[in-house]
């Protein structure tokens, strides 16, 4: 069963065109990685800040405790899950569910969800 000539020249030009197609997803990607990368890079020096006022503000309250600081026998734990809000993030979001179910082994815990993901999930979770 030999393909003719004709359907050889469509599949070949229907391969090109979806080469054409993926090197554009990818030029698209590689400038989004970019973008991203600025933008996380530009947040540096403020980072930096927080964190050394954040060592000096610890260096100093030390033997200062707080209600929020103290631990309670038989109180309930309070899980902060953030997930993504957009598409690609699917692996990272399952792996940050699992994580905190993994860590709420006795299933007493309260979730306080971030991100449209988690907020979907746990408002599922809520309603079954």
């Amino acid at each position: 069963m030999s393909a003719s000539m004709n359907d050889i020249k469509s599949r070949i030009k229907s391969v090109e065109g979806t080469m054409q197609i993926t090197k554009a997803m990818e030029l698209v990607a590689t400038s989004k990685l970019r973008h991203a990368k600025e933008r996380a890079e530009s947040t540096r020096p403020y980072m930096e800040t927080l964190s050394c006022a954040i060592e000096n503000i610890s260096r100093f309250a030390s033997g200062v405790g707080g209600r929020y600081s103290e631990k309670t026998e038989g109180g309930k734990t309070l899980y902060i899950v953030i997930a993504g809000d957009r598409g690609l993030a699917g692996g990272y979001n399952a792996n940050i569910f699992k994580l905190a179910a993994s860590l709420d082994k006795d299933g007493t815990g309260i979730y306080l969800p971030i991100g449209k993901k988690a907020l979907e999930r746990y408002k599922r979770q809520e309603s079954e």
